[in-house]
């Protein structure tokens, strides 16, 4: 376990599943999101609208049905989250804690992927009660305009290690 954490049998905390967990980089938002199943996706999209409409779009098909995002089981003790995170490219583990509230995640992240260490603070965005459990684009419908990038390691915000070599 990472140094620093707090004992999770003291604190008792909610981890939020009616929204999206933000952490905004210059060119790239990384997103995290949990569904009370135990599952968790992850990823990181270029931002070109404001964080709002940023957010209101990814909630749109990042769904447990979306099949390139990372994805993979979560757990929390007390406040403490762990989160592993995989997708085609490999495996990204997020580890830290919930702040009381629930409004922030502090996590360290480490990519299999890359070797990339970072810590991170994700904020929460709720989504409006109709967004909640939004189906993925049926045909016909429009699809989001800030498509998931393939083979983004949500831990960087930044172009994906295919594009920086």
């Amino acid at each position: 376990m990472l140094e620093g954490i707090p004992d999770p049998g003291r604190v008792h905390v909610r981890l939020r599943l009616d929204g999206l967990y933000a952490q905004q980089g210059e060119t790239y938002t990384s997103f995290l999101r949990f569904f009370p199943t135990g599952e968790g996706m992850a990823v990181s999209v270029e931002h070109e609208l404001p964080l709002e409409e940023t957010v209101l779009s990814v909630a749109a098909w990042l769904l447990p049905s979306h099949p390139s995002a990372s994805r993979g089981p979560y757990s929390v003790e007390g406040n403490v989250l762990s989160f592993e995170a995989t997708s085609e490219a490999g495996l990204v583990e997020f580890l830290g804690v919930i702040a009381p509230h629930g409004m922030e995640l502090c996590l360290h992240s480490h990519s299999h992927i890359n070797g990339h260490r970072a810590y991170r603070v994700y904020r929460y965005h709720p989504l409006p009660a109709s967004s909640h459990h939004q189906r993925d684009n049926a045909p016909g419908q429009a699809r989001s305009n800030v498509p998931p990038r393939r083979n983004q390691d949500p831990s960087r915000s930044g172009p994906s290690a295919a594009q920086r070599e």
